[in-house]
């Protein structure tokens, strides 16, 4: 195994530097990398039975991250449907209580 210039090079390069729940681009500027604060997701999370292959890790957003959290699920499209469910119900919250009319 050949060392990596940066943990996890690979997968951003996999991956795109895009989140793959909601789709962020990090590859847009330095100020959507920033604010984006990539990390790497286990699908299917340890605590689980998710381990360290490549198909079982996703580059994720900071916001996509926290809202999986230890979830469990069995596949990608099983996360990113927990993320969107979560991602729709802070949009909800934050129509009704945050934003301005």
């Amino acid at each position: 195994m050949s060392k990596e210039k940066y943990p996890y090079q690979r997968i951003f390069e996999r991956d795109k530097f895009k989140c793959r729940y909601c789709g962020v681009n990090g590859s847009k500027d330095f100020s959507t990398w920033w604010y984006a604060n990539f990390s790497i997701d286990h699908i299917v999370p340890k605590k689980h039975g998710g381990d360290d292959r490549d198909e079982n890790l996703a580059l994720s957003c900071h916001t996509c991250n926290l809202y999986k959290g230890g979830s469990k699920c069995d596949s990608f499209e099983e996360a990113k449907e927990i993320v969107l469910k979560k991602r729709a119900e802070a949009e909800s919250w934050f129509n009704k209580h945050v934003k301005q009319s």
